[in-house]
């Protein structure tokens, strides 16, 4: 049964195989060089030989014919034709079987390691759905509340649960998604993007206090995945929020092929790592280091280009080329 690589385990699989083949193709280019000059060097000796016993039976023959012009003794290359045609057979056998091996070797490396992540992502998803439920009970009792409540104060407190809880199910929602995604098909269907971000806009909105989200733009319809994409914009959304500085703005423009995130925050230090899984800029803000990892994997399979215009102190703009999803 043929399994397939999941996108970590290519690229370990890769790593392995062309270390393993490289280091094994020099020690035998290294140990067949040897052997070459080695086995040259021989020849040439027995062909010295062959040749001075030669010319010393020429010798006496001249001297018994007296003529000293019969023979004469000439330098000469050994024949290393057999020699090259053995190497150039051995090495094709060589490499043929170093390929496979290679193979093999770089299979059995990697199950370990699915064993290992199998297991963790098991754990991790039934943690999540054990939490889901009690989390679920207390984010319908609290919105009960809130239709009921006509003290400020409690309302605030009871907004911050609320708040509180979708926060926690953007978690779940996080973790579920990087467990599904290496081995997620995309849905494709037509939809108005911009109508979409619209109404997410109230969500941002209520995630902090003295930071409004601003959408702008125009009509857009898109060929994709509705619920990655959105998934997409939403980690890149939260991002922005979460970093942002009080009473800024954050804005999404989506206009013709391209859409904008700004936001006035801290700017990000290392934009080349964001996209690494568990990346984290800061350890103050709430997180797992799984949000930009997700909007990177989600671009790639959507054929969408990112580009992040960052600076210290003055906030970072992510741009999306998402032509391939606008045709």
């Amino acid at each position: 049964m043929v399994i397939a690589l999941k996108s970590y385990e290519r690229g370990s699989f890769i790593r392995f195989f062309l270390i393993y083949t490289s280091v094994f193709m020099l020690m035998f280019i290294a140990l067949a060089s040897l052997y070459y000059f080695q086995e040259r060097q021989r020849l040439f000796k027995e062909k010295r030989v062959e040749v001075m016993l030669a010319f010393n039976e020429c010798k006496r023959i001249n001297s018994l014919l007296q003529n000293e012009e019969i023979c004469e003794m000439q330098s000469s290359r050994p024949d290393m034709s057999k020699t090259t045609e053995t190497l150039l057979y051995t090495s094709l056998l060589t490499l043929i079987f170093t390929l496979g091996a290679g193979f093999i070797l770089a299979r059995i490396s990697l199950k370990p390691v699915r064993d290992s992540v199998e297991r963790m992502d098991s754990f991790i998803n039934g943690i999540v759905h054990d939490i889901n439920t009690p989390l679920s009970i207390v984010k319908l009792n609290a919105q009960s509340i809130a239709r009921r409540l006509d003290d400020e104060k409690l309302i605030a407190k009871n907004r911050r649960i609320i708040q509180a809880s979708e926060h926690i199910e953007n978690l779940e929602e996080q973790l579920l998604f990087t467990l599904k995604i290496h081995h997620y098909e995309l849905q494709k269907k037509k939809f108005d993007l911009f109508s979409k971000l619209q109404e997410r806009q109230g969500y941002w909105n209520d995630l902090k206090t003295n930071i409004n989200v601003n959408v702008i733009g125009e009509r857009i319809s898109v060929n994709a995945d509705e619920i990655a994409l959105l998934r997409m914009i939403d980690n890149v959304v939260i991002n922005a929020i979460k970093y942002s500085k009080q009473d800024q703005n954050v804005t999404i423009e989506l206009r013709g092929n391209e859409l904008k995130v700004v936001d006035r925050g801290e700017g990000i230090k290392n934009p080349k790592m964001v996209f690494e899984k568990y990346y984290r800029e800061s350890t103050k803000v709430d997180g797992l280091g799984l949000g930009l990892f997700l909007v990177y994997q989600i671009a790639i399979m959507h054929k969408v280009k990112i580009n992040i215009n960052s600076q210290l102190g003055n906030g970072t703009t992510f741009s999306f080329d998402i032509s391939s999803i606008t045709h």
